[in-house]
Formats: structure tokens, C-alpha cells, sequence
């Protein structure tokens, strides 16, 4: 089936990218603005639209999701919209008059909203999904056509869950699309009490020192490779992009002479060894050459 294909953000990329691998047939790119980025503040494109022109795309940026659009989306001879990662509303107006699909990387009901693969990694879960639902009014509400289970080893961060779920995403997309042409789609109402995947705030990217050494590591995973967790030792922030927790204390003790190399915290239960973490201003390096430049000052006590 023909389709035209909405995103904007890092996931919908690497699902378009695997949707072409497939040899899906996407008529063209619907995406968001060129979004000013970096110190310059520089409009740059974003990460679908740079996709589906290395692909020979063509990419659409119309002023809104509206019934004319669905119109000309339809002469284009495009019989559904995928949308994954998008950022936008579509209003219905537009689900009037074209057949609608979301891909959502979580098994809706549970982890509804804008960040559920961070939100489960963040749990703790190994067992992640991705479902491809026809679009409703409601957010992530429509009934699902395809549900698909990732196994996300629990020590991947969010950047491995996505590549994950991506291939799944395509595979369910393609599938649902398939039987929707020939007739054999069975879309399922979902059922469960909803979770809720709120947008990432500020306040989830700091560390929090009085939970348990995993649940602070599940934090760091979640947020690493694109946003990052931060904390502060000794006054001094940090970002803080790979850890891994410690059953029991380290030998020797964090603050002895002879522990140098190694960034070591105490948790609430366990110990937290940061491997990977940027000073402000300044760029990733393992926390051993932290500390043996801009870190240094730790290794005094």
C-alpha cells in the first residue's frame, strides 16, 4: 500500500530508514519545521527530513494537518498517513478524510504519552513493545492493529531500545498496512488501566542519590545517548552518560589514595560507579580521564 509518512524526531528516522529497507512504498515526507540548534541557533532540519532526502524523497511541510491536505495527499495516490514521532496534533478534519496510523513504542495502554521508552527503561522493564494503532482523537487510544514484544537487555540504553523497536515498528506498520489492504485487519480495542509517559522534564534528568544504586543507573540508561542524566559532586555538574551499579563497596575505598581512576558514589543501597560523564562546556570522556584533567580535584578528597 502507498502511504505518506509523518515524524520529525530521532525514532521516526530510524523507522523510516527501516521502512525503506523494506521496500515500503512512502509517497512522500511529511515533518516538522527547520528547528534553530546548536550555539548558533542555526535552523537545522530535522532528523526525518534529512533522512528522506538522503532517500530522494520528497518532504512536505504544510501548514497544518487539515482536509485539503488529506486531499492532495490522496491524488498523490497515498492511501494512509503513518505518523511515528511526530510532535503534532492531527486534528479530525484530517482523520475524516484519510485512514490514519500512529506507531507508539509501548504496549499501550501502559506507558501512553511522549516518552515511554524512557519511562520504562527508567522502571527498570526488559520487556518493552511497539504498537501500530489507527489514529482517534485520543492520544495513543485508537484501537491497535498490531502489537509486536522487544526484548530490551537491561543494560541497554535508550539509544540501543530505539534501534530495537524501530524494526519492529516497520515490521508491524508493513503488516497492518498489508491486511488492511486485503481485508483482513482485526483491530483490537485496548484494555488494562492506562500508564502515563509524560514529557521529559528538567527534573527527571537529575540523578537522585536517595534511590537505589540500579534505579540510578535505569535513569542514566534511559537518558543516554540524547539527553543525558546530570548531577553534582562537590559543587561541580555533571552529565552523566554511562554507569553501572555496585553490589558491594569497592576496593579500594572511593576516597583513598589509591582510587584515582574511578568515580565511585554511595547510594541508597549499592554503590554507583560513573563510566562516562562531560563537564560543562566540554565534551563525553570515560570518567578516568575526568579525573585525570578537569576531575582531578576529586582524587584530593
Amino acid at each position: 500500500m502507498r502511504f505518506v509518512y509523518a515524524g520529525t524526531h530521532h525514532f521516526g528516522a530510524l523507522v523510516l530508514d527501516e521502512l525503506l529497507v523494506r521496500g515500503a512504498h512512502v509517497v512522500a515526507v511529511i515533518t516538522r519545521p527547520d528547528k534553530p540548534r546548536g550555539r548558533h541557533g542555526t535552523p537545522q532540519p530535522s532528523e526525518v527530513k534529512e533522512s528522506a532526502l538522503a532517500h530522494g524523497l520528497p518532504v512536505l511541510r504544510p501548514e497544518g494537518l487539515t482536509a485539503t491536505l488529506a486531499d492532495e495527499l490522496t491524488r498523490m495516490g497515498a492511501k494512509a498517513l503513518a505518523v511515528c514521532a511526530h510532535g503534532a496534533i492531527v486534528p479530525q478534519e484530517f482523520l475524516d478524510g484519510m485512514l490514519t496510523l500512529v506507531t507508539h513504542p509501548s504496549a499501550v495502554p501502559r506507558w501512553r504519552g511522549a516518552a515511554p521508552v524512557e519511562r520504562a527503561l527508567m522502571s527498570g522493564e526488559t520487556a518493552l513493545a511497539v504498537a501500530t494503532l489507527r489514529m482517534t482523537a485520543g492520544v495513543d487510544e485508537g484501537p491497535v492493529g498490531d502489537l509486536r514484544s522487544v526484548y530490551v537487555p537491561r543494560d541497554a540504553d535508550a539509544g540501543e531500545a530505539y534501534r530495537l523497536l524501530a524494526a519492529a515498528a516497520a515490521e508491524g506498520l508493513l503488516a497492518t498496512l498489508a491486511a488492511i489492504e486485503d481485508g483482513s485487519v482485526d483491530w483490537r480495542d485496548q484494555e488494562g488501566e492506562p500508564t502515563r509517559a509524560p514529557k521529559l522534564q528538567k527534573a527527571d534528568r537529575e540523578l537522585r542519590w536517595n534511590e537505589p544504586a540500579a534505579a540510578i543507573v535505569d535513569r542514566v540508561r534511559a537518558l543516554s545517548p540524547l539527553v543525558g542524566a546530570r548531577t553534582r559532586i562537590g559543587g561541580r555538574d555533571l552529565t552523566v552518560w554511562k554507569a553501572r551499579a555496585l553490589a558491594e563497596a569497592p576496593e579500594p575505598a572511593p576516597d583513598s589514595p589509591e582510587n584515582t581512576d574511578r568515580l565511585i558514589l554511595l547510594a541508597a543501597e549499592g554503590w554507583v560507579e560513573l563510566l562516562e560523564v562531560q563537564a560543562p562546556g566540554g565534551r563525553r570522556m570515560a570518567a578516568a580521564e575526568y579525573l585525570r584533567g578537569a576531575g582531578r580535584w576529586l582524587s584530593r578528597g
